[in-house]
């Protein structure tokens, strides 16, 4: 007669163990996966950040290189009115005139020049990072759907005990 209890007890023991291993798996493949696309989602955050303060790095020192530019350019200027004024061109006369007229507008095309260079730089480093960014969060939905797309403990429970019987 023992041998007639032992047999089912036997199996809901194996039935119990099973299961408990089986919830215990499925609870760490979950925070496995939550974990995964957590840190994916703060890798995106910190490429966004990067982004920023390059973005503000790159305007600082276009800014400084302009400030560079306008001292260049009085400079130049400047030498450009004592070499006239020795070489006895007046600052009204026509020659005069067009020199510093061109190195005006030559000042100005390096200016237009170094705004430009800029705005692409600041474009092409916010699009990378954008970039960056999105395929990370692509990467947290991924894992969030591999966690959530995992059979529900009571689901596998059930085969289980199907596999049992």
């Amino acid at each position: 007669m023992g041998g007639a209890i032992a047999g089912p007890v036997f199996t809901g023991g194996l039935m119990l163990s099973t299961t408990g291993a089986f919830l215990e798996s499925d609870r760490k493949e979950r925070a496995y996966y939550r974990s995964m696309a957590a840190q994916a989602e703060e890798n995106a955050r910190r490429v966004e950040d990067a982004a920023k303060r390059n973005t503000q790095y790159i305007f600082e020192d276009a800014g400084s290189q302009q400030r560079q530019l306008n001292r260049d350019y009085i400079h130049l200027s400047g030498k450009q009115r004592t070499s006239l004024a020795y070489s006895g061109v007046g600052a009204g006369s026509a020659t005069a005139q067009m020199i510093l007229r061109n190195s005006r507008l030559n000042a100005q095309l390096d200016q237009d020049m170094l705004a430009e260079n800029m705005n692409r730089s600041i474009k092409e480093t916010n699009l990378e990072a954008s970039l960056e960014a999105q395929n990370y969060r692509d990467k947290a939905r991924e894992y969030d759907r591999a966690g959530s797309s995992r059979l529900k403990w009571w689901s596998r429970i059930n085969n289980m005990m199907d596999r049992l019987i």
